[in-house]
């Protein structure tokens, strides 16, 4: 008999996966994955076994996978807040697509360089295999266990620095689980999650040709009782990997435009962006009919603020007195 992880693996399994729900949230708001990508972005997906259109489906999660870059363009996920389940179990190892060649997907090879910390003396990886949805995002209704194996996909990956990967980025996936479970009535959301794809992101120097992703985004789908809303996060990685000296020289990103703000993350001024900024900087479409986009109200640079942050204490040195009581509560309600 199989166990649960082998099914989560299995090839013949994965083939029956349907991936992200688009009617999730409301059965009258359809929050489609389909319009994300342009033309020219959806000729680089992969040919995948069992899905004409190029989409790796898991258990309420797809994932629309750059076969040129190794990396997702982003994955589409499903979370339901008030079906959580405790004492779920981590895959630990990353697993191969099997419905994708291996060629375009990274491999643990990938993630052996290290650097000597400075502060310590001892040897510590240099990128961290970054989950896309996140495993403990993925844990809740009847097939949990399940689910959060799947996360454990390559596909479902990218290369983050460890200050970012276990540290503010973790916050951020904490906060959107920790919400869901919150929200008075409807806690079901939806979540896209990915790295700015961009021709000017710089080259890694321990992997030939390889193009290191700076910036990553969360966008939220969720429900009031005043509508569906949408909202946005971006951080970045840059300011360590440039004091690692692992990157190729060059411009990563021109400045940003002004922009404006949102919610109760303790992080918000440095990190929540408006929706129509991030479709600007990544090049990709979170625009859905019934789905309104929350504004942001501060003009401040907030790419630039938010490649300048490295770590925790840079954002908190960022935030006036009044924003630092806040706690890591989101709270998804509208100002």
């Amino acid at each position: 008999m199989s166990t649960l992880k082998e099914i989560a693996f299995s090839k013949e399994e994965l083939l029956k996966c349907k991936g992200f729900i688009e009617n999730f949230i409301d059965d009258k708001i359809t929050v489609s994955s389909a319009n994300i990508l342009n033309k020219d972005q959806k000729k680089i997906l992969p040919k995948v076994e069992g899905n004409k259109n190029g989409i790796l489906n898991y258990t309420n999660l797809s994932v629309h996978y750059n076969s040129n870059r190794k990396i997702p363009f982003f994955s589409a996920y499903n979370i339901n807040g008030a079906d959580k389940k405790d004492k779920i179990s981590r895959a630990n190892s990353f697993h191969h697509d099997p419905r994708i060649p291996k060629e375009v997907q990274l491999s643990e090879d990938f993630y052996s360089f290290k650097y000597k910390d400075s502060k310590t003396g001892k040897f510590r990886i240099i990128f961290e295999i970054g989950h896309v949805a996140a495993h403990n995002e993925m844990t809740w209704g009847n097939d949990a266990q399940i689910m959060a194996y799947r996360t454990f996909h390559f596909p479902n990956s990218f290369p983050q620095a460890e200050i970012l990967n276990s540290g503010l980025w973790r916050s951020l996936e904490n906060y959107i689980i920790n919400e869901t479970s919150e929200i008075d009535k409807n806690k079901k959301i939806s979540v896209f999650t990915g790295p700015f794809i961009l021709d000017s992101d710089p080259v890694y120097k321990n992997v030939e040709n390889f193009q290191i992703p700076i910036l990553f985004f969360k966008v939220v789908v969720f429900s009031t009782e005043k509508g569906i809303y949408s909202t946005a996060f971006v951080m970045s990685h840059e300011k360590k990997i440039k004091e690692l000296g692992i990157i190729e020289s060059k411009e990563i990103l021109k400045r940003a435009e002004t922009v404006t703000e949102f919610s109760d993350f303790k992080y918000k001024k440095v990190f929540q962006v408006d929706i129509d900024f991030l479709q600007k900087q990544s090049g990709l479409n979170f625009t859905w009919k019934g789905v309104k986009k929350i504004k942001i109200k501060d003009q401040i640079n907030q790419l630039q603020l938010i490649k300048d942050t490295g770590n925790a204490d840079d954002a908190g040195k960022k935030l006036k007195p009044e924003d630092k009581k806040s706690t890591l509560k989101l709270n998804l309600i509208l100002p």
